[in-house]
């Protein structure tokens, strides 16, 4: 059974592997975190968050009517648009953590999915966000890098704040 990885912890700065097929199984890892995801509340997931050292992550997308989760592996970002935009964002490895962080509105991406077969897609607002958020795990980079350090220690005070009333 997989378990969620909370900060602080190295597991979360760790750039990893590009995604094996030979000795990783794709749909297993794939349904395994879609289930951790939805069971902890998230829109996201990424190898990094449960110890696994491969390209891979899972998000719900906005943009599939079915509403089925997604799974991306060894992905790249071939575009990114002008335009950004300040919105707060959390993650399932700092628990009642926000912060507005600026990200890029739209992207065209590429990566394979859990049958190897190469994916090309748009994304668009919240789809986008989500998408680079866990883009950056894979990358070692935190949500937390993306701010100021005051605009993080005030965060970090609300959280405590919000731990306090629970």
């Amino acid at each position: 059974m997989m378990k969620l990885i909370k900060s602080p912890n190295t597991w979360l700065q760790k750039v990893v592997d590009p995604f094996d097929f030979n000795t990783l199984d794709a749909k297993e890892v794939s349904e395994n975190m879609i289930a951790l995801m939805t069971q902890e509340g998230g829109i996201g997931l990424s190898a990094n968050q449960v110890g696994i050292n491969a390209q891979i992550f899972v998000m719900k997308p906005h943009l599939l009517e079915d509403n089925s989760p997604l799974t991306v592996i060894n992905p790249t970002i071939d575009k990114v648009s002008i335009n950004s935009e300040l919105m707060p964002e959390g993650c399932l490895s700092h628990p009642d953590l926000f912060l507005k962080v600026t990200r890029p509105k739209g992207l065209v991406v590429k990566f394979l999915d859990i049958d190897a077969k190469e994916c090309i897609m748009e994304l668009y607002d919240l789809d986008a966000r989500c998408f680079l958020h866990e883009y950056d795990h894979l990358q070692g980079i935190e949500f937390t890098n993306r701010v100021s350090r005051l605009k993080l220690d005030m965060a970090k005070k609300k959280q405590t704040k919000i731990r306090k009333t629970l």
